[in-house]
């Protein structure tokens, strides 16, 4: 199975694609009009083109030969009637080149292998309860959401840390655990992932979150002290508001509703830089 933003699983596919978009490209009109036409030809020419993979063209490997283009340039003397044409050897002839076609697939599968694994190593990097980054370059457009002048030049590469809860070492996926964004499949393939660095506090000690103790009410519910307000977006009929709290770092944002943030000092003072930006 393929993961998100990772679709590795069937490259022959995926290139048979592209081809047959570029060569469509060149028979679109202004008006979006004229492609439906090259349909035939397009097909017709990519069934009678060698294949670098297979060294066939998908006519041979289906009716055991390739039709001619353009007439032949010399008159032939003798042709091949129906009762001519032996059965059995065009069968024969169809196994082989199928057979030949089936070993060159598997040449070029090891050789991409061979190339690829240049870049990828054996021992599986990460472990359960390691914290890692995430590549955001997918998701960008959260960032950008409809009436926000953001640009994407300025948006974080990477969110988290995130702790990883499962992996599958056989398809190179992790899952992490994404309190904010319980809605996003939670898996994701290595490629997308970094290893996050934690700070040396022998070598930095002022850099360390002095983490304050939790609030404890009468109730036993634990309460935290708000920072301020980092962004806000729509949620149903309301807002959430991303919270960044005292003695904190960014792995502990959360989006809260703006039922839970009544007479917050911090979303007053976002409110009124807003209102007044605006």
């Amino acid at each position: 199975m393929s993961t998100a933003y990772h679709p590795e699983t069937d490259g022959v596919s995926e290139q048979t694609n592209k081809t047959v978009s570029q060569a469509l490209r060149y028979h679109v009109k202004c008006n979006q009009m004229g492609w439906a036409r090259a349909l035939l030809h397009v097909h017709f020419d990519m069934m009678n083109t060698i294949n670098k993979l297979t060294g066939f063209t998908p006519f041979q490997l289906r009716f055991g030969c390739s039709p001619r283009v353009i007439p032949p340039l010399l008159p032939t003397t003798q042709s091949a009637t129906v009762a001519d044409i032996d059965t059995w050897h065009v069968i024969q002839q169809l196994e082989v080149d199928i057979l030949e076609a089936q070993d060159n697939l598997l040449k070029a599968k090891i050789s991409q292998s061979h190339h690829a694994n240049k870049h990828c190593t054996l021992k599986f990097p990460f472990t359960i309860g390691l914290r890692v980054r995430l590549s955001t370059l997918h998701h960008r457009n959260n960032y950008k959401a409809k009436g926000k002048k953001r640009i994407a030049k300025f948006m974080p590469h990477y969110n988290g840390p995130y702790t990883i809860i499962d992996m599958d070492k056989e398809h190179s996926t992790i899952t992490l655990d994404l309190p904010n964004s319980p809605n996003i499949c939670p898996t994701f393939h290595t490629s997308k992932i970094l290893p996050h660095i934690e700070s040396d506090t022998s070598l930095f000690p002022s850099r360390r979150f002095q983490e304050p103790n939790p609030i404890i009410t009468n109730d036993g519910d634990k309460e935290f002290f708000i920072e301020k307000i980092l962004d806000a977006r729509r949620h149903g009929r309301g807002y959430q508001y991303l919270v960044r709290w005292c003695g904190y770092g960014q792995e502990h944002d959360k989006w809260l509703p703006g039922s839970e943030l009544q007479d917050c000092g911090a979303l007053n003072n976002w409110l009124a830089l807003w209102s007044g930006s605006s």
